[in-house]
């Protein structure tokens, strides 16, 4: 009989997972729309701004202060009354200092803002990553057991004139079940992941993710870019940086804050039929109000000068450890697809199994072999994809 006239498309299952074509929607398009309608990115965007009015109007002159008097007399003397407005400001140099101190926590808001959005759209991405490490994943099963199916029908036929026996039967019906088991395991999962994103997106669904097969092209550039980019990028370092920046513009205004205060203003005063006015001047001393206040600016400022450099440690620590991995990573998915990629092995169990050279339970465990083999390899190209993106992070920004 002609088992194998239809001859297995195994190959083509391991060999389609690495000529897999672009589609019409990309993980790019993807994150423009999560970009557009994340609900946590909207309001952040919303509350930067009040954050940055905010933290302007603290550099500005205080309320300007309007008075008012009025006094009864008797018959003779006649009432007395009379109104003022009085301005108070502080020493001239604390505006200055104030506003640098202010352009750093301003800067320092919109590094934290950028930090939280970077956050969010990483985490876009590393989810798109594992809807296509499961569709590729799908796409491979599905291939297997629609294979493993057209055997299965094979050996029935030969069943039914007598020449495969039942226990054949069983065992194909067996890997079956396991091959959908998997299958229908991926897609659960895939289904999970797509409803993630969809919240991610705003709650509103992207059509076709679960087409999306390929993966991004990134490169892995040298480990002194990685740790140049990181430096200048970084929204956390930045952010850790403006808190410095303006802890040691805090010191200094807490050391002018010994400086007097002062107010101007004008008075008018109508006492007995006669009128009076002029100018007001006043002088604060802050002999109490500033106790404290430069230990204070200076303890904060060393804790923020500290927190940057921990931050700083850590973040380079993590892009050697990333880097390190990357590269084993490349290395093992080169030599997995020096293997997988030769067809041979395939062929050869197909013609042992066709000849009667195997029987089908050896056959099934030597293919499941490679079946593992191609299975460790979309695991590494997923581990190593997801760490490119980490590392190449700041293109996100």
């Amino acid at each position: 009989m002609s088992i194998m006239k239809s001859k297995l498309l195994i190959t083509f299952a391991i060999a389609s997972i690495f000529s897999l074509t672009a589609n019409a929607i990309t993980v790019e398009s993807v994150l423009d729309s999560i970009e557009s309608n994340n609900i946590h990115i909207k309001a952040r965007i919303a509350e930067i701004k009040g954050k940055t009015s905010e933290i302007k109007s603290s550099n500005n002159l205080g309320d300007t202060e309007f008075g008012f008097e009025y006094q009864k007399g008797d018959n003779v003397e006649g009432n007395k009354y009379g109104f003022s407005v009085t301005q108070g400001f502080e020493w001239p140099g604390m505006y200055i200092t104030r506003a640098k101190a202010n352009k750093s926590k301003i800067k320092a808001a919109e590094y934290e803002f950028s930090s939280q959005k970077l956050d969010i759209m990483l985490n876009a991405k590393l989810v798109c990553l594992n809807i296509i490490n499961a569709n590729r994943k799908i796409k491979a099963q599905t291939d297997i057991y629609n294979n493993i199916s057209q055997l299965y029908n094979e050996y029935e036929k030969g069943f039914k004139h007598g020449e495969i026996s039942i226990l054949d039967i069983n065992k194909l019906k067996i890997e079956l079940l396991n091959v959908k088991q998997t299958l229908d395991k991926s897609i659960t999962e895939r289904n999970v992941l797509i409803e993630e994103l969809t919240a991610i997106n705003g709650d509103i669904a992207i059509a076709g993710v679960e087409n999306i097969v390929d993966y991004p092209v990134q490169d892995l550039k040298a480990y002194d870019i990685y740790a140049s980019e990181a430096i200048s990028l970084d929204p956390v370092l930045n952010y850790s940086r403006e808190v410095a920046n303006s802890a040691n513009k805090e010191t200094t205004m807490a050391k002018m804050g010994w400086l007097p205060k002062f107010s101007v203003g004008y008075k008018f005063a109508n006492e007995l039929g006669s009128k009076f006015n002029g100018i007001a001047v006043g002088m604060s001393l802050p002999i109490f109000s500033n106790l404290n206040k430069v230990s204070m600016a200076k303890s904060e400022q060393i804790s923020a000068e500290y927190g940057r450099q921990d931050t700083e440690i850590e973040m380079n620590s993590a892009i050697k450890n990333d880097y390190a991995q990357a590269v084993y990573l490349r290395s093992q998915i080169y030599s997995y697809n020096s293997v997988l990629t030769d067809s041979s092995n395939i062929e050869m169990l197909e013609k042992a199994l066709s000849g009667g050279q195997i029987s089908l339970l050896n056959y099934l465990l030597e293919l499941r072999y490679f079946l593992e083999a191609q299975q460790t390899l979309l695991d590494l190209e997923f581990e190593y994809n997801s760490i490119l993106t980490k590392l190449n992070k700041y293109s996100l920004l």
